[in-house]
């Protein structure tokens, strides 16, 4: 750990109680599979699982004390209200003694890929990051607590599933520089509508650093309430229009990659964007500005865009087995991240396009009016036939069908993969789901 944390300390932070002896601790671990000698065992409880069914395990393998919710028979823990929150208060003291900046990303659409180029970008940094989907109140704190002295910046996403949490995040990570890409149709099952996610997500403006820079989409409907929220920090906006701090102007968008030309502060740069659609440049400017907030020039910023940033699941670009081009895309979904790969698929040189759909999640009341929607819209962007998984994705197809367009209806990934087996390597196919529809079953079906 960054700094070394007695149990007294622990207790301290999450106004626990102290049960025993006070000792010095190794690591602060959830998993019995993790156990190191000396560390704190963490009895996290869920829905499906309770950790405070594994103490006697980690004792045996090492730990020497428990955080817990109740009292137990060992020599030495702490008793707190409630371990998820407590987890969260350690998680601060080691984000506290740390020198270096945090970088905190939230948003609808784009934080992941916005993490992953951002940190990838800052090459000569020793960079911490957030590892696969490991941005809730339970991997936001497991991220922190594996700083160490050799890292120069944290690069930490921050999610949500229900109202409360971001505030959570933001007092636990308490971030230097916050990027809040957008607030789009996602999430409407936790969150409500679409004002309530934008507050959701600007809960980590106001609870970030009083010092802190934050970069925000000037072309979001809720840009102006951000900017309040923001208060005395200082805002750095990225957009399309000249309104902004960093704009894009001269925008070419290719099948795999775009081009533009980048302002800034009265300089104009022309710059190619590695990855395909309009939202992959939104993308790239958000991570411009937190490089140039943390001190690089805007030469040497805008130049990192022309890396790829390679997320898996993340319109990555595959071979099926026939030679068909598979766009990969089955990461998560929203309804304007489905639109976004639309628009990529539409650009593809391929005699023929197909989308294979599968049901987007936590949509609420308006499920089926926003697939509803989105088959409308993947008519009208041409896509020559859409591929329906289970009877939510065929509300799309439906739709697709009314105005004329082919839409097959699939009961099973397998039969999707069936469908569309025999094309070749005049076709192009896109895969789109929420991690839900499992759409990675169909990707594997394609090319194995």
């Amino acid at each position: 750990m960054l700094i070394n944390l007695t149990l007294l300390d622990v207790a301290n932070a999450c106004g626990g109680e102290l049960v025993g002896e006070n000792c010095v601790l190794s690591a602060v671990v959830t998993d019995t599979r993790k156990i190191l000698s000396g560390c704190l065992f963490v009895a996290l409880k869920g829905e499906r699982y309770d950790g405070h069914d594994y103490i006697d395990q980690a004792v045996q393998n090492g730990a020497v004390a428990v955080l817990s919710d109740r009292n137990i028979n060992v020599p030495s823990y702490v008793k707190v209200t409630d371990t998820t929150l407590a987890y969260g208060a350690v998680a601060r003291l080691i984000r506290d003694a740390f020198q270096g900046a945090v970088v905190c990303i939230t948003g609808s659409n784009g934080k992941t890929t916005v993490k992953d180029w951002l940190a990838q970008s800052l090459s000569d940094k020793n960079v911490l990051k957030t590892r696969a989907n490991l941005n809730n109140q339970i991997g936001v704190p497991q991220t922190l607590l594996e700083l160490g002295a050799n890292h120069d910046v944290a690069v930490i996403e921050a999610g949500t599933s229900f109202t409360g949490e971001i505030p959570r995040l933001a007092s636990i990570a308490f971030p230097d520089i916050v990027i809040l890409t957008n607030a789009s149709g996602s999430h409407f099952e936790g969150l409500g509508g679409l004002e309530s996610i934008a507050k959701e997500k600007g809960a980590l403006i106001s609870g970030s650093s009083a010092n802190a820079s934050v970069v925000l989409n000037a072309d979001d409907e809720y840009f102006d309430y951000w900017c309040d929220l923001a208060g005395d920090r200082k805002v750095y906006s990225f957009g399309f229009s000249e309104s902004a701090v960093l704009y894009a102007s001269d925008i070419k968008l290719g099948a795999e990659s775009s081009s533009a030309i980048f302002h800034f502060n009265g300089d104009s740069l022309p710059l190619n964007i590695a990855g395909a659609g309009k939202h992959q440049i939104a993308n790239g400017m958000a991570v411009v500005l937190a490089m140039l907030i943390l001190g690089i020039d805007f030469k040497q910023a805008t130049d990192k865009l022309a890396t790829p940033v390679l997320v898996s699941g993340r319109l990555e670009r595959l071979t099926a087995k026939n030679g068909a081009l598979l766009i990969n895309d089955c990461y998560n979904a929203s309804p304007s991240s489905v639109e976004a790969a639309i628009d990529v698929l539409a650009t593809q040189s391929a005699e023929e396009t197909w989308l294979i759909l599968g049901a987007l999640g936590e949509l609420g009341a308006q499920r089926d009016a926003i697939h509803h929607g989105l088959g409308i819209y993947a008519k009208d962007k041409g896509i020559s036939c859409l591929i329906c998984v289970g009877p939510v994705a065929g509300v799309a197809g439906a739709a697709f069908r009314s105005k004329g367009g082919n839409a097959i209806f699939c009961n099973t990934h397998n039969e999707a993969a069936t469908v569309v087996r025999p094309l070749d390597k005049k076709h192009a196919i896109l895969v789109k789901g929420s991690r839900s529809a499992k759409m990675e079953n169909v990707i594997e079906a394609l090319i194995n």
